[in-house]
């Protein structure tokens, strides 16, 4: 396959218009996710970007929810998805997690702690997430359960309320775990009853962990019968 040859800094000027009036950003709002005013988004729209210039070409492109290789013409996937939302989110608050760290945490030991801290929490909600979607399909199959919907007509009942009862008892592990791990960070130093060993607390992530393999070992098998 022949390789592409890239745009020319007026066209790449023209995909970055074409994706921010895509996304319905203004030029205000692009400007302020890389760090420029609105008539330097204008100057790129209008003049180009010359697609060598890899710093801006790569900030526009991280803004834009798309790809360098889209932005400048070598591809015409804008790989545009879900995941890219969610790492592209993530990533923001990471870099500013590692700012924060780097900057004032000086000792070497300190900062690993933290960071693992921080991967137990983000394991955590990843298990958090899991949970969701299974509470979110039952609410979901809930919702169009015609008998429900009879009885929801005939008694009064708010499906509000019934969504409500499943959403807490669904979630109420998941929930229980993230508030254990987090209280557990803030009695490291306490004494006596509440006092909360490291070991302990990274322990809880692969607890977390194994009663969710559990849970949809047995929700399977309940399936399969």
């Amino acid at each position: 396959m022949k390789k592409k040859d890239p745009l020319n800094p007026k066209q790449v000027g023209e995909r970055v218009r074409e994706r921010r009036t895509e996304l319905g950003l203004s030029m205000p709002e692009l400007g302020k996710r890389i760090g420029v005013n609105k008539s330097t988004i204008q100057r790129y729209e209008a003049d180009g970007v010359d697609p060598k210039r890899t710093m801006i070409i790569n900030g526009l492109s991280e803004a834009l929810l798309t790809t360098p290789e889209w932005l400048t013409g070598l591809s015409d996937e804008k790989e545009f998805s879900t995941y890219t939302l969610c790492q592209t989110e993530l990533e923001k608050h990471t870099r500013y997690y590692l700012g924060m760290v780097t900057s004032s945490v000086k000792v070497e030991e300190h900062q690993q702690l933290l960071t693992g801290f921080l991967g137990g929490i983000v394991d955590l909600f990843a298990l958090f997430a899991r949970y969701w979607s299974h509470t979110m399909d039952k609410i979901d199959k809930l919702a169009e359960d015609q008998g429900l919907k009879e009885s929801i007509g005939k008694y009064a009942i708010n499906i509000g309320t019934i969504a409500e009862q499943v959403f807490r008892k669904e979630m109420e592990v998941p929930v229980d775990d993230m508030k254990r791990y987090l209280d557990g960070m803030l009695r490291l130093y306490d004494t006596g009853k509440t006092k909360a060993e490291i070991s302990e607390l990274f322990g809880m992530v692969d607890q977390a962990r194994m009663k969710l393999i559990e849970k949809e070992s047995a929700e399977q098998k309940k399936k399969d019968t």
